[in-house]
């Protein structure tokens, strides 16, 4: 590996974690700790980076490292070339786009982005596409759980550049294929949400989920902590995606309000936002009390604390795994081969407000 390559990886390692570890760096990359002090003074006299005890820091005032007698991670000299595709660049995935942003701005990298609209063919289309434009990794996104997805680790295997799944499960990937995955755990989420009811008293939760990606994993982990917590059965419904004149959601929140209360269930966890404001809003206007009468818990995140009541909700960590996605691809074109597969998962987490 040639000096400038070296400091070029050693620059993605401080602007993706935040700073470098002489000795730790020195166990992952194989290089020697006389090598990477070297580096790091060279880096650090161009500006780049800021040195500090046992390792190195960006500048407190630099954005990005973007500035250098090599040019690093600009523009015009890219560190990497990383292809994203997603299936829409609506209501969930914008903050997972931005998560990656960031991370690839601040390293230099230029993102090619690419949209399936949820349609297999056009998942092949699009890989096949970025292979063929040469870019030097790939990030393919969605969260499709028991999908049949053969077609698509097909063209994986045909490919010559490197993949990693985000939000998406690696069931299914044939042992031979070498692919990383980095995903929100929604199961857990799901059980989070349950344990949180659990705790204020509620022996049943309902479950109503619009149909998307993110709904089979909120089911099973919903299913999960409800049988741990020994619950009473409880209502499951699925409402259909929104279109303009249709009221057909507005009846499935109706019906699904009406057989909670008929059995006896005072809390729900709803996915998405906007379907548990509606939820929200079908419950005040019978003169239901939330929460004393009935508490909700929002899967999602995006809206839910500008409701009339504030509602809790469960935030996957979307920014983190955009974050963590990159830094995957990066370290599988530093390592290719050496690096073993990685299959990450992120927890949700809880925010707690006032319809709970």
């Amino acid at each position: 590996m040639i000096a400038e390559q070296r400091r070029e990886r050693i620059l993605r390692e401080i602007v993706l974690r935040g700073r470098i570890e002489v000795a730790d760096f020195a166990g992952r990359s194989g290089l020697s700790g006389m090598t990477i002090r070297r580096d790091l003074a060279v880096l650090a006299d161009r500006g780049l980076i800021r040195r500090v005890h046992g390792g190195a820091v960006l500048p407190e005032t630099a954005d990005a490292p973007a500035t250098g007698s090599r040019r690093i991670g600009t523009s015009a000299r890219p560190m990497a070339t990383i292809g994203l595709i997603v299936p829409d660049a609506a209501y969930y995935f914008p903050p997972l786009i931005r998560g990656v942003g960031e991370a690839a701005r601040g390293a230099g990298i230029r993102i090619v982005l690419g949209t399936t609209n949820y349609d297999p063919r056009e998942e092949i289309h699009q890989l096949t596409r970025l292979d063929a434009a040469g870019v030097d990794a790939i990030m393919l996104v969605t969260a499709r759980p028991g999908i049949e997805d053969t077609a698509t680790w097909e063209t994986i295997a045909g490919i010559r550049t490197p993949v990693v799944l985000v939000e998406r499960s690696p069931e299914g990937v044939p042992t031979t294929l070498r692919v990383d995955s980095v995903r929100s755990d929604h199961g857990f989420g799901a059980e989070l949400a349950v344990d949180h009811l659990a705790e204020r008293g509620h022996r049943g939760v309902g479950l109503l989920l619009r149909e998307t990606a993110t709904a089979p994993w909120v089911a099973l982990g919903h299913a999960r902590a409800t049988r741990r917590h020994g619950m009473v059965d409880a209502p499951v419904a699925t409402a259909p995606s929104p279109r303009w004149g249709d009221g057909s959601t507005s009846d499935v929140l109706r019906a699904f309000l009406d057989e909670c209360l008929a059995t006896g269930i005072r809390s729900a966890i709803v996915l998405p936002d906007d379907l548990a404001v509606g939820l929200l809003g079908i419950a005040e206007g019978r003169g239901l009390r939330v929460p004393e009468d009935f508490a909700i818990v929002a899967y999602d995140d995006e809206i839910a604390s500008f409701a009339s009541v504030p509602l809790t909700a469960i935030a996957p960590p979307k920014l983190a795994v955009g974050r963590r996605a990159l830094e995957t691809c990066l370290m599988r074109l530093e390592q290719r081969e050496d690096a073993p597969s990685q299959q990450v998962q992120l927890t949700p987490t809880i925010n707690v407000r006032d319809s709970t």
